[in-house]
């Protein structure tokens, strides 16, 4: 606990320190002044007070203790009162035993029951010694008026200290509160990072990693059957199972080294994309073009990625679900932005069966994150074609939406599909 948050009451062990060498002083001036025949005893009702203190009043002198009920906070004033108010009337001088008697009875009953108790202490001395004949009334009566306007000011002064207190304890309970909130918000945030790192992680090796052992596996099966009837198709098989495994061992060293999973070829995305289009036609021995339109330009790193893992996971598709002879790829470059277009004329599917996969969430999510647009249309023995709008900063129309392609897509038929397609 540091200096700044620590409650106004944990005033440490210097306290008592300070408490326990008063009262030393004041049991000495006990037996040094005053009436000869009293010393001893002024002296052990002062020691009685420090017995008091320890035993009774100490462990209420804590940060994590109210005051007590008025039951118990009347009697301990009245432990404290017992012992220090004969000694006082003995010896007026001891009077000053009040520099660590006052405290504690503020600290540990509050104004309403210190002052009265202290009031007791400087007042009725007083009044016996003007019973007594030793002082004048006049001289009781200037004491009397000195005292009572100390303890008016006590009673103020104590209750304004008293809402001080009580505002640092409550501000005491909202640093400790804010603290574990900041502890909670930095645990969160960590369990966020660390479950986005995840979500990122697995949709690259979903896009990447099992697509290339999807199709390594897929060529496995072909060259077994292959081997014995047609060898040079199975070693122009195999040629493309170590190509893609070659390209299965080169993304898991980037995602590992860089995290940053995409591999261009020297040619840059357009490539890229004519290099997984040719590489798709090889292995299913079907007719897969790629097409560049528009005047290319140099794209953000993240528009990229969304470009081309969104043609990985659309030609996936199409080796794994479509029957497809023929599929085309477009990438088009136009004045309102880049437009990706997948499509095949394969078996098709109904958008009413059950989902199955992450495929499409993956490129919806891709999509979303860099402020696409992705649309799938299909229909059973219809084909399937996959489009995905990816506009310019400036190309975005006052509703909303993005008019890459020259239409309006509605959100809830885009999420129909969705969620039907892997």
């Amino acid at each position: 606990m540091t200096d700044q948050e620590r409650h106004a009451w944990a005033l440490g062990g210097w306290w008592h320190v300070a408490f326990s060498a008063i009262m030393a002083v004041m049991v000495a001036l006990a037996l040094l002044t005053g009436p000869e025949q009293w010393r001893w005893l002024t002296a052990v009702l002062l020691g009685s007070v420090v017995a008091v203190y320890f035993v009774f009043a100490k462990p209420l002198v804590s940060p994590e203790k109210d005051y007590p009920s008025r039951g118990h906070s009347l009697v301990l004033m009245a432990l404290i009162l017992l012992p220090t108010l004969p000694a006082v009337i003995i010896n007026p001088t001891l009077v000053l035993s009040l520099v660590a008697i006052a405290p504690v009875c503020f600290m540990t009953a509050g104004s309403l029951l210190a002052v009265p108790t202290v009031g007791a202490i400087l007042i009725l001395p007083n009044l016996v010694s003007g019973l007594q004949g030793r002082e004048s009334w006049d001289q009781v009566g200037v004491g009397l008026l000195i005292n009572g306007a100390i303890l008016g000011y006590a009673l103020w002064f104590g209750t304004w200290i008293e809402r001080i207190v009580v505002q640092s304890a409550e501000r005491y309970e909202l640093i400790e509160a804010l603290q574990r909130s900041r502890e909670e918000v930095s645990r969160l945030s960590q369990e966020a990072g660390a479950l986005a790192e995840r979500e990122h992680l697995a949709r690259e090796m979903h896009d990447t990693l099992a697509q290339g052992f999807t199709s390594i596996i897929t060529l496995t099966q072909a060259v077994e059957s292959e081997l014995d009837s047609a060898p040079e198709t199975a070693r122009r098989h195999l040629a493309l199972m170590r190509e893609t495994a070659a390209e299965n061992l080169a993304e898991t060293r980037a995602m590992v080294a860089a995290r940053q999973p995409v591999r261009l070829d020297s040619g840059g995305l357009d490539a890229s994309i004519r290099r997984i289009s040719e590489r798709l036609g090889r292995e299913l021995g079907i007719s897969v073009t790629a097409e560049v339109s528009g005047t290319p330009e140099t794209l953000p790193n993240d528009l990229q990625i969304c470009l081309l893992r969104t043609a990985q996971e659309a030609l996936a598709n199409v080796r794994k679900h479509s029957g497809a002879d023929n599929a085309r790829v477009v990438l088009a470059y136009t004045d309102v932005g880049v437009r990706l277009t997948v499509e095949d004329d394969g078996v098709g599917f109904d958008f009413a069966g059950p989902a199955h996969g992450n495929g499409l969430a993956n490129m919806r999510h891709r999509a979303e994150s860099v402020g696409g647009v992705l649309e799938i249309s299909s229909a059973p023995g219809g084909g399937t074609t996959v489009r995905l709008a990816l506009p310019h900063d400036d190309s975005e129309s006052e509703d909303g939406t993005h008019d890459a392609d020259g239409a309006v897509h509605h959100e809830q038929t885009r999420e129909a599909r969705e969620e039907n397609v892997s």
